[in-house]
């Protein structure tokens, strides 16, 4: 027995299927052909779409940055604005208070101008309708005068702390690029 008799079939048959694979390898070879030029056509649009990605994300970074960068001025102008004011209030306080303090001994009694009832200031056996009288002037002791600077300070330094605060909330809720 030989071998060409150990194999079923006939030669016409065996070209048939070496047909078959050559025409089935071809379509193989084509088939990657074509879905290798898909593949590079997807990879150019996800790198075209990661480019644009990068893109906007940069610019919004800068123009978040812009704004931060144009906040800061803002509030470093408001700082150097209200710091000001406030030394300069501090200084005319202090310089109120040493010439107080530096006065003579009848000028250092601090006088304040009040309007007092007429029953008030004056008490008379006779009950009378209350009524607001001429001004009058109150004098305060030398430590209590003391004390309406110290107050007065306080009140310029919280003023100015609250105006600064106040400031500050409404540079930051200003939309970017207004100028409250």
């Amino acid at each position: 027995m030989s071998i060409v008799d150990l194999i079923p079939g006939s030669p016409r048959t065996w070209l048939l299927g070496v047909v078959l694979l050559a025409v089935f390898a071809a379509g193989w070879a084509a088939n990657g052909w074509r879905m290798g030029e898909q593949l590079a056509e997807a990879e150019k649009t996800h790198s075209d779409t990661l480019g644009e990605i990068a893109r906007a994300a940069a610019h919004q970074a800068r123009t978040q940055l812009d704004a931060r960068v144009l906040l800061e001025q803002r509030l470093a102008e408001l700082d150097s604005t209200q710091h000001k004011e406030l030394t300069d209030a501090q200084a005319e306080n202090e310089r109120l208070r040493r010439l107080y303090s530096g006065a003579d001994a009848e000028r250092k009694r601090l006088r304040i101008e009040v309007r007092v009832a007429e029953a008030d200031r004056v008490v008379s056996a006779i009950t009378s309708a209350g009524s607001v009288g001429d001004g009058a002037s109150v004098e305060l002791s030398e430590r209590a005068g003391s004390a309406v600077w110290d107050i007065r300070a306080g009140m310029i330094t919280d003023r100015e702390k609250l105006d600064y605060l106040q400031g500050y909330v409404r540079r930051i809720a200003a939309p970017p690029g207004a100028v409250p």
